[in-house]
C-alpha cells in the first residue's frame, strides 16, 4: 500500500534531482539552490536553502556517512557542503569549467565523481579535494554516472545512448552500446554484489529516452573481460524515464517518467507493484530512503 505523506512547494523552478541520507532529503534545482529537509517530518532545515552555484543545479547525492552533501551545476562546479551546517567544505571545478550534469561520491567517500557536457568525466580525491584527473569518455555529453558498490568502477551514461564501464583510473572495460535509443538519463548500481570464488556480479539499471528502465547484470569470472547481460526491461511507463534508483536493500527499483508517473517495482522478479500518478508534470527524479521499511504486499 502506498501514501502520499507530503508535497513540498519551496523551488522557484524544476526541481532537477533528490537524494536521502539517513536522516535527511536534499533537492536541487533549475533555480540554483538545495534544499534541506528532516526525513522525518519533512520540516526544512534552518540553514536550507543553500545558495553557491551561480546557474541551475542538476545533480546531488550524499556520501554514504551522511555528513556530506555533494551537488554539480552548469556553472562548472561541483561543491561539497556539510550536511549538518549548510557551510562549503569545498568547490570543486571543472579544468575546463564544462557544464556538470551528474555527480557521484565512491561508497567509501574516497572520491567524488563529475559527468560533463563536453564528454569528460573529472575525478577527484574527496579527503584532499585535489584533482586526480579529467578524461574523456564519450563523444556526446555525460549525463549519468554512478559508482559501483565495491567502490572500484564507475559507470557512465551519455546522451549518445551508451553506457561504459570504467575503473578508477578511467581505464575502460566494457562498452554497451545503444544501452538507450536517443540517450541515457540516468544509471544506478544496486547496493549489494556478489563475490563467489574468482566471479563478481553487480546489478545495475539504467534509463533513457526511449521510455525504457533496464536492468543488467555485469559480471567476471577468473580475470576475463567484464560482460553485461541484460536482465529485464521495463515497459510500463510511457514516455522517457528519467531517473531509477534501487532501495538500500536491493529488493526495490523505482523510476520516474515524463508521462508523469513513478513505477515501483520488484527488483528481482522484474514485477510491476505499484503506479504513482499524484505529480502535475514530468518526474525528473527519484530516491529511496535508506530507512524505508521491507517492502510487504498484502
Amino acid at each position: 500500500m502506498t501514501s502520499l505523506l507530503r508535497t513540498l512547494r519551496h523551488h522557484a523552478d524544476e526541481v532537477s534531482c533528490c537524494a536521502f541520507s539517513p536522516s535527511l532529503l536534499a533537492t536541487c534545482s533549475g533555480d540554483k539552490t538545495l534544499r534541506v529537509y528532516n526525513s522525518e517530518d519533512f520540516s526544512e532545515l534552518p540553514f536550507s536553502p543553500l545558495s553557491g552555484h551561480g546557474y541551475g543545479v542538476h545533480c546531488c547525492c550524499f556520501s554514504s556517512c551522511g555528513r556530506h552533501l555533494l551537488s554539480c551545476s552548469t556553472d562548472g562546479s561541483a561543491i561539497v557542503w556539510h550536511a549538518g551546517t549548510g557551510e562549503v567544505a569545498a568547490v570543486l571545478l571543472h579544468p575546463a569549467r564544462s557544464p556538470l550534469r551528474a555527480c557521484a561520491v565512491a561508497p567509501d567517500s574516497s572520491l567524488v565523481l563529475a559527468g560533463a557536457c563536453d564528454g569528460t568525466v573529472a575525478l577527484w580525491d574527496f579527503p584532499s579535494k585535489a584533482l586526480r584527473r579529467c578524461s574523456a569518455v564519450s563523444e556526446a555529453s555525460v549525463v549519468a554516472c554512478c559508482f559501483s558498490p565495491c567502490g572500484q568502477m564507475f559507470v557512465t551514461g551519455c546522451t549518445r545512448g551508451d553506457l561504459k564501464l570504467w575503473d578508477t583510473d578511467v581505464t575502460l572495460l566494457r562498452v554497451e552500446k545503444d544501452a538507450h535509443d536517443l540517450g541515457v538519463a540516468c544509471c544506478s548500481f544496486a547496493p549489494q554484489f556478489k563475490v563467489e570464488g574468482r566471479y563478481v556480479e553487480f546489478r545495475l539499471a539504467s534509463c533513457g529516452q526511449d521510455s525504457r528502465l533496464k536492468t543488467r547484470l555485469v559480471s567476471r569470472r577468473d580475470g576475463a573481460d567484464w560482460g553485461m547481460e541484460l536482465l529485464h526491461v521495463f515497459t510500463s511507463q510511457v514516455s522517457p524515464v528519467l531517473s531509477c534508483a534501487f532501495s538500500s536493500d536491493g529488493e526495490l527499483l523505482v523510476s520516474g517518467s515524463v508521462d508523469k508517473s513513478v513505477a515501483i517495482y520488484d527488483a528481482n522478479l522484474g514485477a510491476l507493484l505499484h503506479t504513482l500518478k499524484q505529480h502535475d508534470g514530468y518526474v525528473t527524479a527519484v530516491a529511496v530512503s535508506p530507512t524505508v521499511a521491507p517492502w510487504t504486499e498484502p
